[in-house]
C-alpha cells in the first residue's frame, strides 16, 4: 500500500464511508507495519506509549470535529496511524544517504547539519545521521560532542548514545560518553534524557550522569562552562565552588583534590581558565584569588588548606 492509498483509506474511515473490504486492507497494513517496523521504530515501550497517547488525542479531536461517535473503533486505529507514519518515514529514509563523521585528530571538528544546527565533535568521537532530517531529526553519537540545535518545534532533535536518548526542540548541550558513564550537561534551553524506563528533564547548568551498569540517573547543578572547556579557547567561571573546580581538575588533569574539611569545597571564586592551561598555573591562580592554599604533592595529590 502506498502512502497516498493509506491517506485515502484513512480519510474514508474518518468520514464513515469506508467499505468492509477497504477496512480489511487497513487492518492488514497495520499488521505489516508492526511486523516490519516494531523493532526499529520505537526505542522503548515508554516512547511507544508517549507516541500512542499524542496520536490518540489528535484522532479524538478529529472525530469530534467530524461528529463521528465510534471512538472505540477509531482508538483501535491509533497504533496503525502512528506506526504507518513512522513506516513511511523509515521507507523514505532508507533511500537517502547515511552520513558518518569521525574525528581521529587532536583538533575539534565542526559539523554543520542540514537543518542549521552545529555540532562540535571531540577527538576519538563519531556521528551517524541521515542527510535529509525528514520527520524527527535523529543522530547517533559515540564519544563527546557539543550541540547547538536550531529550534524547530515540529521536528524534535534526538541524540542516541548507547542505550539513552537526549531529546530537544532547540537548545545547546554537551554529551560525553566514556563507555561506563554518559554525562549530559545543558548550557541553554530544556533537555529531556531517557532510557527504556526512566526520564529526567534538565535546565541550564544542570548535568545528569547515567551509569550503564545500574541504568540509573544522577542529576546535579554544575556550571556548564566546565563541561565545554574542551572546545573553548577559554572559559569564565563566576562564583564557581572549589568542589566543582576539584571535579574539573580530576577529570581534565587526572589529579585528585583532597580537602582537610568540607567547608573548603563550598568556597566560591570567579576566574578564567584557558585551554591547555597547565595544572601548576591553575593552582597558582586559585591560590592568588582565594584564601585557600593548594599544594601539589609528590603522590600527584592536591592538598587543600
Amino acid at each position: 500500500m502506498t502512502e497516498k492509498e493509506f491517506e485515502f483509506l484513512l480519510d474514508k474511515f474518518l468520514n464513515k464511508t469506508i467499505t468492509e473490504e477497504e477496512e480489511a486492507s487497513l487492518i492488514a497494513y497495520e499488521k505489516e507495519a508492526i511486523n516490519k517496523s516494531k523493532n526499529d521504530i520505537f526505542f522503548s515501550e515508554l516512547e511507544k506509549k508517549q507516541v500512542e497517547k499524542s496520536i490518540y488525542r489528535a484522532i479524538k479531536k478529529e472525530i469530534k470535529r467530524k461528529n463521528i461517535y465510534k471512538i472505540g473503533v477509531a482508538a483501535s486505529m491509533v497504533l496503525l496511524i502512528g506506526l504507518s507514519s513512522f513506516f513511511f518515514l523509515k521507507q523514505h529514509n532508507n533511500t537517502s544517504e547515511m552520513l558518518i563523521v569521525t574525528n581521529r585528530s587532536d583538533q575539534v571538528k565542526k559539523v554543520n547539519l542540514i537543518d542549521g544546527s552545529i555540532v562540535f565533535l571531540n577527538k576519538n568521537s563519531e556521528l551517524k545521521y541521515n542527510n535529509n532530517f525528514r520527520g524527527t531529526r535523529h543522530l547517533d553519537l559515540e564519544g563527546e560532542a557539543f550541540f547547538e540545535i536550531k529550534r524547530n518545534e515540529n521536528k524534535p532533535f534526538i541524540v542516541k548514545t548507547q542505550n539513552i536518548k537526549t531529546k530537544v526542540l532547540g537548545t545547546s548541550f554537551n554529551i560525553s560518553d566514556n563507555d561506563s558513564i554518559i554525562k549530559v550537561t545543558v548550557a541553554t534551553g530544556v533537555v529531556e534524557v531517557f532510557d527504556a524506563v526512566n526520564a529526567v528533564t534538565l535546565k541550564p547548568n544542570q548535568q545528569t550522569k547515567y551509569k550503564i551498569s545500574s541504568k540509573s540517573f544522577t542529576t546535579k547543578k554544575v556550571p556548564h562552562e566546565l563541561a565545554v572547556s574542551w572546545f573553548k579557547e577559554s572559559i569564565y567561571l563566576e562564583k564557581v565552588s572549589m568542589k566543582a573546580l576539584a571535579d574539573f581538575i580530576r577529570i581534565n588533569y587526572g589529579t585528585q583534590v583532597q580537602f582537610t574539611n568540607k567547608e573548603q569545597g563550598n568556597i566560591q571564586m570567579s576566574l578564567t581558565i584557558k585551554k591547555n592551561e597547565s595544572l601548576e598555573k591553575l593552582l597558582e591562580k586559585i591560590n592568588y584569588i582565594s584564601d585557600l592554599k593548594l599544594t601539589l604533592k609528590q603522590n600527584n595529590m592536591i592538598e587543600v588548606k
